[in-house]
């Protein structure tokens, strides 16, 4: 093992896994790769690539299980992969027999929760040269993975071959990570408005596309179909003829084909209205260019063929349509086929029968090898009821329609082909003819055997995709009662459907008939799967997907219980019976609804890369004679009295708010001698004990450890996470540790007066999105039009996920100019050092370039009500500050619109940052914070920590390395001797230090040109 944790699935993952876990063994997604070599291949060098690929490419040696009920992914360490050898040398039909083979061994089931997932077999002797089948299941890779996939083989194989190391470079970005960005954003309010401005509009579409020839049988339960393929080329001129008509009309090839295909499908369905399944790549970051794995998601794309217009008119339409259904292609396609089933009430149904693939990803390189390109050979299966696949090759236009062999018979694969063919060559030559003017396609049905063209379910069209699931599933309540069996069932469809997001509430499940289907009702695959681990988990029933899915009602689900039951009964107890944990008691702690701020900061620790930056770890030096003992008792008092630091974090999915209950006890804490550690290992063990993530969920979000580092030093390492706490509460805590140490060390008990429970502070419900959009209308008004972003001299661009590690920079302010600069401000009613702050940032930024409307983050303590004085929490909101410097005003005039800006952000203090960034950086992504990479704030007077002792010091250690929020944080801090400190936090990942300082000497230059002038215009001066 890596010593990696089990993550979640990506949604592509867990479409494929739940496939895998209905239909056990099933070769649907086995990706068999055939190539071939010039001459001779060396099976040890193959495997030493293989195992470098493996390396490099994590997908390839991963795992799945379930763990609490949902699927989970274990990245294994990489290990030597075997190659099969098979010597053909002699045999008279060794070619045919090894491609014969290969068909056979590509066929080969696979076991996801064992693996491996990669499978590879040589075959030696053939007169042409050896030949490879590299079998990979779907899971571990789509169709752009192959070129990285076979040009790291390649490579490693080169390296191997020659007696070299096979080693391959670390990629920027791990699978592990893309699939926890998924996560951490499908509760997000955007993604759940982009799920139901789908749905809705996929309702106004019939369901299903039936064609011509159709066989009227129903799919099997588990998903599994047998397939075949037919494959016809279209010649080069006609694919050259495609390319200048897409340049012709500014369009991609890819529109070209799409309406191709979406005019070939009205001519043998009848349907001028119909959705077609595409798929997309998924891979919006570069660095997930390079990376093996399993990205796409299919996405419904809407045809509306109007016969009467030229296939030109189609192309436009279809380039519309392209764009408009490609803003959605972050859209889970499970959960789009979920809600629109619920709002159909057609439970199971597929939500595309058709699909359509136009192969344009790179072709691997294969480097010097001489290998050809690999041939994904058919498995016998089928994905769609039918499915169009073009691809580009050296011969022409590849036109191949795998199909489901129990619907379609092979005649009509080969007419659809055929009639593609034509009609692209036909379109090719006069774009402007009418569609219905076109000739007859070969093979095209007559009109009277097509089926009518339906319209959409009245149901469905009657009110919205998120209100309750239409059609037969609730309504079927007015039924036959339930037994006792189906109530149980019922049970555990409600339990599960309370999880289904964006669809609003569940039954209840008095509501529920024996007939009611729970993909009806809007459950999903992984949902199911949830459900099937609760009935295993209340009741010890082991039910599987597989059998779940022919009957998914409460009646099909309660008659496998009641068999799983009488099975378990007959096999007797079960071994591990008595290691079941005790059942969670159903009166539990009352669940709190977290703030906004809380909710923001749950959701940015779902992503690993930001964990770091969302703790505040704080390192005292005691100077002096301390008791250990005692300082450790005293730590872990204050630590356990305060409710905030026993707070345990969950999603309810059913309101989709996060909430915490106050029943977790920080860890006690530790004494450590460190006395006799050398330099470097202490820092690796403050590093650690500073920045190691917490686990939101289980464990208190609080944690602390005393390491003694010989006579006189002692060094208190105290973390908290920022959803418990903020600057106030650390130096509260801190406050009460010397309290707490004084009381304990002489005897009597502390006195530190009564904790303050968070819930007791501020509203009891959160805000419902239509008022905080009220609230949030007159500070939308005025930060309207600002850039959310930020020239910032850069030195590297920035990744695609956003790095927090950072390092510190200070300029100290002579007497003389932080004097000159409070008389300034005083001048300006009204106007503090912050203000004056934020001035000099923005001037020294819009020095450095053309901007001039800035937008900062800054903090709000929050602490209004008097009883929030004493209690350790989350008060703090942050806010957004506007500077604009348009106009050349002069530093006074400056002050005065900083104050405004000031005053008005102040009066909308409660308005959380997400209500803002939602709708003024709607397009944000994670390679940066939303609305501003800078953050500013300003504090009178450095205090330090507080003693223990009179006979003890105390001071703040430097936090080595530093995570922080933004790219760039400024600090200024009024010293005691009247001095101003300016610290600059800056991300090292962005920007070198020479670049950092240069910035703030800037700043220094623009406080120097403000107190020398205040009726300058601050953006002509040149800086010092």
């Amino acid at each position: 093992m890596t010593g990696n944790r089990p993550s979640p699935l990506s949604f592509a993952q867990e479409r494929l896994w739940f496939a895998d876990a209905a239909a056990p063994g099933n070769p649907t997604y086995n990706v068999p790769l055939f190539f071939r070599a010039r001459g001779h291949l060396d099976p040890k060098a193959l495997s030493l690539a293989l195992e470098a690929v493996t390396a490099r490419h994590e997908p390839l040696r991963t795992v799945y299980r379930l763990a609490d009920g949902r699927p989970v992914q274990e990245v294994l360490a990489a290990e030597p992969v075997p190659v099969e050898v098979v010597d053909l040398t002699g045999a008279p039909d060794a070619s045919a027999r090894a491609e014969r083979e290969a068909a056979e061994r590509g066929r080969a089931p696979f076991d996801l929760t064992a693996g491996p997932l990669l499978r590879c077999t040589l075959w030696q002797g053939l007169p042409e040269g050896d030949a490879v089948l590299l079998t990979v299941h779907h899971i571990a890779v789509d169709g752009w993975s192959l070129a990285p996939l076979f040009d790291d083989l390649a490579r490693a194989y080169e390296a191997a071959a020659a007696g070299d190391p096979a080693e391959l470079p670390p990629l920027p970005t791990r699978y592990a990570d893309f699939a926890a960005l998924e996560r951490g954003a499908e509760d997000d309010p955007a993604a759940v408005r982009s799920l139901d401005e789908r749905v809705a509009e996929l309702l106004r579409v019939a369901p299903g596309l039936r064609l011509a020839g159709r066989a009227d049988r129903p799919a099997a339960p588990d998903g599994s179909r047998p397939g075949a393929q037919h494959t016809l080329t279209v010649p080069p001129p006609v694919r050259a003829g495609i390319a200048g008509l897409a340049r012709s009309l500014r369009v991609t090839p890819y529109v070209v084909l799409t309406a191709a295909v979406q005019a070939v499908l009205r001519r043998w369905s009848g349907r001028s209205d119909f959705l077609l399944g595409t798929m997309t790549a998924n891979r919006d970051h570069p660095g997930l260019e390079e990376a093996v794995g399993f990205f796409v998601n299919n996405v419904p794309l809407r045809c509306r063929v109007d016969t009467a217009g030229s296939f030109r008119d189609l192309c436009a339409a279809a380039r519309k349509e392209a764009f408009r259904s490609l803003s959605y292609q972050r859209v889970p396609f499970d959960r789009l086929t979920a809600a629109v089933a619920a709002a159909h009430g057609t439970g199971r149904r597929p939500l595309v029968d058709v699909g359509f693939v136009y192969q344009n990803t790179p072709a691997p390189r294969a480097g010097r090898t001489g290998w050809t390109a690999p041939a994904v050979l058919a498995t016998g299966t089928a994905k769609f009821d039918l499915l169009l696949i073009l691809e580009d090759g050296p011969e022409g236009l590849a036109v191949t329609i795998e199909y489901d062999t129990e619907l379609y018979a092979a005649a009509t694969a080969r007419d659809l082909a055929e009639g593609l063919a034509a009609l692209l060559d036909a379109a090719v030559k006069d774009p402007d003819t009418p569609l219905d003017a076109l000739p007859d396609l070969p093979g095209q049905p007559a009109a009277e055997d097509l089926p009518p063209e339906p319209a959409p379910p009245a149901a469905a069209l009657a009110g919205p995709a998120t209100g309750a699931p239409a059609g037969t599933a609730v309504a079927a309540a007015t039924g036959a009662p339930l037994t006792a069996a189906e109530a149980e069932a019922a049970e555990l469809f409600v339990a599960a459907l309370a999880q289904r997001g964006g669809l609003g509430p569940a039954p209840a499940a008095a509501e529920l008939a024996p007939g009611s289907d729970f993909f009806a009702l809007g459950g999903h695959s992984l949902l199911a799967v949830t459900m099937l681990a609760e009935a295993k988990r209340r009741h010890g029933l082991v039910v599987s997907p597989r059998v779940f899915l022919p009957d998914p009602t409460v009646a099909g689900l309660a008659r496998l219980l009641t068999e799983a039951r009488a099975a378990a009964q007959d096999a007797g107890p079960a071994p591990e019976a008595a290691e079941r944990p005790a059942p969670v008691p159903a009166a539990d702690a009352e669940a709190h609804p977290a703030s906004p701020v809380q909710q923001r900061f749950w959701f940015l620790d779902r992503l690993p890369s930001l964990r770091a930056a969302y703790l505040i770890p704080t390192l005292v030096e005691y100077g002096g004679p301390v008791d250990h003992d005692v300082l450790r008792r005293a730590v872990d008092l204050v630590l356990s009295r305060h409710p905030a630091l026993s707070s345990v974090f969950c999603l309810d999915r059913r309101k989709r708010h996060v909430c915490y209950r106050t029943t977790a006890t920080p860890a006690p804490t530790e004494v450590t001698d460190a006395a006799d550690w050398h330099p470097d290992t202490l820092r690796n063990r403050l590093s650690r004990l500073c920045w190691a993530p917490m686990d939101l969920g289980q464990d208190a979000p609080a944690r602390a450890e005393i390491l003694s580092l010989g006579p006189g030093r002692t060094v208190l390492a105290l973390v908290v996470h920022h959803i418990v706490a903020d600057g106030w509460s650390r130096d509260l805590l801190l406050a009460e540790i010397g309290t707490a140490y004084r009381a304990l060390s002489d005897g009597t008990a502390p006195e530190l007066g009564e904790p303050v429970h968070p819930a007791a502070l501020g509203p009891a419900t959160p805000a419902t999105p239509a008022q905080e959009a009220e609230r949030a209308a007159a500070l939308l008004e005025h930060l309207a039009g600002a850039p959310n972003d930020i020239a910032l001299p850069h030195d590297w661009p920035r990744t695609e996920l956003q790095s927090t590690e950072a390092t510190l920079l200070t300029e100290r302010l002579p007497a003389e100019t932080a004097a000159r600069l409070r008389a300034v401000a005083a001048d300006v009613v009204g106007c503090t050092l912050f203000m004056t702050t934020a001035a000099l940032l923005a001037v020294a930024l819009a020095r450095r370039g053309t901007q001039r409307d800035f937008l900062f983050a800054f903090p709000w303590a929050g602490r209004e009500e008097p009883a929030a004085a004493g209690a350790v929490g989350m008060f703090v909101n942050t806010l957004i500050l506007r500077l604009d410097l348009r106009g050349e005003p002069t530093w006074r005039e400056l002050l005065g619109r900083v104050r405004e800006s000031c005053s008005v952000s102040y009066r909308h203090a409660d308005v959380a940052l997400d209500v803002l960034a939602n709708e003024l950086h709607s397009d944000r992504d994670l390679s940066r914070p939303a609305l501003t990479p800078v953050f500013l704030s300003a504090q009178s007077g450095a205090t330090g920590p507080a003693v223990l002792t009179d006979d003890t010091t105390a001071r703040f250690l430097p936090l080595e390395p530093l995570h922080i929020k933004y790219e760039l944080e400024l600090v200024a801090t009024e010293a005691a001797d009247d001095r101003l400190d300016l610290c600059l936090a800056y991300a090292v990942n962005l920007f070198t230090r020479d670049t950092a300082q240069a910035l703030l000497t800037d700043v220094v230059a623009a406080a120097e040109d403000l107190a020398a002038d205040p009726d300058s215009h601050p953006i002509t001066r040149s800086t010092s």
